[in-house]
């Protein structure tokens, strides 16, 4: 996969307003403090995948990141090792599994899924490894989703999408998750990129954590 193939841009310069200082800032001393504080349920997460369902306990899954680049996103496994390679065969054996997979690109009821992964699913807590990658500035802690490189090819919203870093919460995740369509969240990832500044990043900050605590939309 080129990187022209999703995103074209003019000559990279390496010039980062006061803005992007900022929010880099911001993402390093708020990831920081969050692994620390948070290492004692890392840690009994990894405990508790471990007794569950075995090793790995991080899930690595490759995506695409600011400018095409491609970035491999740090997940707490939910689902049986290798599941990935069964996702074809479970959608070709049920038409309308498939055709949800086709309209949302997940499954409501995966039977994938291990006893911890549909707990750690529920409460977005799988998606704690990823402050690693918001400490290595390949994502933002804010942001559009990470897509895979293959979701975004012909589409004319990849530019915009590509422009700024993927984040581990954003405008889709505070506006019913999972409940939403594929193309429903392209376009909240667009109008987030479009408008992006302190006062919405405020706004998604504080409603993550009331859409962490309902769980609504998460699976």
């Amino acid at each position: 996969m080129q990187q022209t193939e999703l995103y074209s841009a003019a000559p990279r310069v390496a010039v980062l307003s006061m803005g992007e200082v900022g929010r880099r800032a911001f993402d390093i001393v708020v990831s920081l403090t969050l692994l620390t504080v948070l290492s004692p349920v890392i840690l009994a997460i990894a405990i508790a995948i471990w007794l569950d369902s075995g090793l790995p306990i991080i899930y690595r899954c490759h995506r695409i990141g600011r400018r095409g680049r491609p970035i491999t996103v740090l997940k707490f496994r939910t689902m049986r090792d290798g599941s990935h390679r069964h996702l074809q065969d479970l959608l070709t054996a049920d038409e309308l599994r498939a055709l949800e997979y086709s309209v949302n690109r997940k499954l409501r009821d995966d039977p994938r899924r291990t006893r911890v992964g549909t707990f750690l699913r529920k409460t977005s807590l799988d998606e704690l490894p990823q402050l690693l990658n918001v400490l290595s500035g390949e994502m933002s802690l804010i942001g559009p989703r990470p897509y895979f490189a293959d979701e975004l090819i012909g589409r004319t919203e990849a530019e915009a999408i590509l422009s700024v870093r993927p984040g581990i919460t954003g405008l889709w995740q505070v506006n019913g998750r999972s409940d939403r369509t594929f193309e429903e969240r392209i376009g909240f990832d667009v109008t987030y990129v479009q408008s992006r500044g302190l006062s919405l990043d405020l706004r998604i900050a504080a409603r993550t954590l009331a859409a962490v605590v309902s769980g609504r939309g998460a699976y």
